[in-house]
């Protein structure tokens, strides 16, 4: 009978097999650290920015694997945040991108390395971003470009990480239309999301400020003053929306707020007169009387001799040199001042 064959792993040859192999693997280790076992290179992408330990990017601390891996359980997110304390106050404080969007607590989910130096490691899907609901801007009216481009994300937020403080509103409104960014810059500032929430509404712009929103024009759309690809903040006067009737004979000029008010055309009144109607004594004299040419001129001498020379030196006399605007000195239409 034969004797059982004893194993080949307990065999003289399997056993310094074993051993060459682990003083191999130790060799290894020692000349490329923990590369040997690198799935591939870490990037090289930076902000230009240090990170809290001292880093530009991954690829600085390449052969430091326990600065991402924890032992047994892989990358862990709470050594992430070691380098990365501006994503931890977004979560803890609930602002910015990784304080809105869910699950970031989870870092690998959306960030994966070992992609090379040039590797892109952020493999979330920005699109999918619920902008409209998640931020304090919509982009209902900015899917599109003035060429009817898609926006992308870039064109909005070119650097990173994505804040709304860096957000770059002028490479695009004062390339495309200079004259008008110009001019709401040179009124309201570079502020933009001051005022903006990317609807028709400003977020927390006070109209009254610059124009009153008061009568029928507390109901208006903001597209009823404002062309939506053409907005101004010059119009504050009537005669900007409201041309002038024709039932007015040019005679009326465009202070409209002398007959009118902001409820309603209709009825007008002349609100505004500080002249006294009734001046001579004789009853309410008729318009034409002072205000033979335009509503907006008047003059005197439709009634009071006028010599220009007499009325000139009697003035002079008191020093008053300007003696064509009459109401400035008598506004009630008294030889002495009032």
């Amino acid at each position: 009978m034969k004797s059982p064959r004893s194993s080949p792993l307990y065999s003289p040859l399997g056993c310094g097999s074993a051993i060459l192999l682990v003083l191999f693997l130790v060799i290894m280790l020692y000349f490329t650290g923990p590369s040997l076992f690198s799935p591939g290179k870490l990037s090289a992408a930076s902000t230009g920015a240090l990170s809290k330990e001292g880093y530009l990017s991954h690829a600085d601390f390449e052969q430091e694997c326990q600065l991402c891996h924890d032992a047994w359980s892989g990358v862990a997110s709470s050594l992430c945040m070691e380098c990365h304390d501006s994503i931890l106050f977004e979560q803890e404080s609930h602002s910015g991108l990784h304080g809105r969007l869910s699950g970031t607590q989870q870092c690998i989910r959306c960030h994966t390395d070992h992609r090379g130096n040039s590797g892109v490691i952020t493999v979330f899907d920005i699109s999918d971003f619920p902008h409209n609901s998640e931020t304090d801007f919509t982009l209902i009216h900015h899917l599109e470009d003035y060429y009817g481009a898609p926006i992308a994300c870039v064109d909005c937020h070119p650097t990173r990480p994505i804040r709304a403080a860096v957000v770059d509103c002028m490479e695009c409104h004062d390339s495309n239309d200079p004259s008008f960014t110009q001019e709401h810059i040179a009124l309201f500032g570079t502020g933009c999301l001051e005022c903006h929430d990317g609807q028709d509404a400003m977020s927390t712009f006070e109209h009254s400020q610059v124009f009153p929103l008061d009568g029928s024009h507390t109901t208006l759309s903001c597209d009823a003053c404002h062309d939506r690809n053409q907005e101004t903040a010059t119009i504050r006067e009537c005669v900007d929306c409201h041309a002038e009737p024709d039932i007015h004979l040019g005679l009326f000029g465009a202070d409209c707020g002398r007959c009118h008010t902001a409820s309603a055309w209709i009825p007008a009144q002349l609100n505004q007169h500080v002249f006294p109607l009734d001046h001579g004594g004789r009853g309410k004299i008729d318009c034409l009387t002072c205000h033979q040419a335009s509503y907006t001129l008047y003059s005197c001498y439709g009634c009071h001799e006028h010599d220009p020379q007499e009325i000139f030196e009697e003035h002079e006399k008191e020093e008053i040199l300007v003696i064509e605007d009459c109401v400035s000195c008598h506004p009630k239409g008294l030889t002495e001042d009032e």
